[in-house]
């Protein structure tokens, strides 16, 4: 690739520099650096995460239809767009499966493994009775069941969503964004129907599909779509967290979930692309950006710390007192068990994924 610069001499003529090049190389690693980590979107997770706390809460001590979707559905959308930038910087889909592979299985088995033996120990089960045989054992860690521990039928849904994502992204690359659109129409459509909806069996919804496909679309349009919110980008924002905390107190019905994927689809466009500065610097405290990298291990984790809070907090006759003291202490008790399963599991399987990353984007950057 050339360029010719022009520059004027004192004289105010004009005189065309010797062109020069631009190696491709080069090119190549601005747009690698352009599609870097997030934080904030990082820290949006650990909010959204600790959340879900609060929603299974209140439903431990309430008769509701309250399930925490809202949180799960921003971890969909989240999820789409996130594994877009991250196929944009490399389209190897061995490489994206492999990564895909290595950071959700190590933490997942790990959490199935200890609920195991704290029920073989003590008893200890979450939710329903769980089938705890070595079979089933083995197909919750593979995230093909989740009777085990039931908020990790999002992970189930995640592993499907896994080739959606890629062939999505390939879509839009290649055909624009017409084939997001119809695919996302496609889905929501399907959200109606509940033998499509319950397909994978057990707690697992599939109606948020399409979710994914937004975040996926967000990559592509994102920019675009928060140039067009303009200066109006601070009151958009407090709209959609505020419709999507709304909707996430609703059933469940199809419409719903599509408000919140809406939502969730404009928080984390702004958040990515926009130029809020007030209104999230609450995305940069140390704090919520800890439980932003603790987040994926939080979530698998909080049915423990929950379950073992209900039992302190509760009280007679004080239904909201105990929520709220159900939501302290869970969360408390949940992140030093997420925490210690960032560390001593995550971790170590995250520096393999990113040697095998780095390995390849050497490679890249120096052809």
């Amino acid at each position: 690739m050339t360029c010719r610069v022009v520059a004027k001499c004192e004289r105010g003529c004009c005189k065309i520099k010797k062109p020069s090049k631009i190696q491709t190389s080069d090119v190549r690693t601005i747009v690698v650096q352009e599609l870097e980590f997030l934080p904030r979107l990082e820290s949006l997770r650990g909010l959204a995460a600790v959340s879900v706390v609060g929603y299974h809460a209140f439903g431990r001590f309430t008769d509701t239809y309250v399930t925490g979707m809202a949180p799960v559905v921003l971890f969909f959308v989240l999820s789409g767009f996130v594994l877009s930038r991250s196929l944009a910087r490399n389209d190897d889909i061995a490489v994206f499966l492999r990564h895909r592979i290595l950071r959700l299985f190590p933490a997942a088995v790990a959490v199935v493994l200890l609920l195991a033996g704290l029920h073989e120990a003590f008893g200890f089960y979450l939710g329903f009775g769980s089938d705890f045989s070595p079979f089933n054992v083995m197909l919750n860690a593979l995230m093909i069941r989740h009777d085990i521990n039931g908020p990790m039928w999002s992970m189930t849904v995640e592993c499907f969503a896994t080739p959606v994502i890629v062939l999505t992204f390939l879509g839009g690359r290649r055909f624009g964004p017409r084939v997001l659109i119809a695919a996302i129409s496609v889905l929501f459509g399907l959200s109606f129907i509940g033998p499509y909806a319950h397909l994978l069996g057990g707690y697992t919804n599939l109606a948020p599909l399409y979710a994914f496909v937004l975040g996926v679309a967000l990559h592509f349009s994102g920019r675009r779509l928060v140039e067009a919110i303009g200066g109006r980008q601070m009151v958009v924002a407090v709209v959609a967290g505020v419709l999507l905390l709304y909707c996430g107190l609703q059933k469940q019905t199809a419409p719903i979930i599509l408000l919140e994927a809406c939502s969730s689809g404009l928080l984390v466009a702004l958040i990515a692309f926009g130029e809020l500065q007030r209104g999230i610097r609450l995305l940069d405290q140390p704090v919520i950006g800890f439980y932003g990298r603790i987040s994926y291990s939080f979530y698998l984790f909080h049915m423990i710390g929950l379950s073992v809070a209900v039992r302190i907090s509760a009280i007679d006759g004080w239904p909201m007192l105990s929520i709220l003291l159900s939501i302290v202490i869970g969360v408390l008790l949940t992140t030093p068990m997420a925490w210690t399963s960032r560390r001593f599991i995550e971790e170590p399987f995250i520096a393999i994924s990113r040697k095998w990353r780095d390995r390849r984007r050497e490679v890249f950057t120096t052809t």
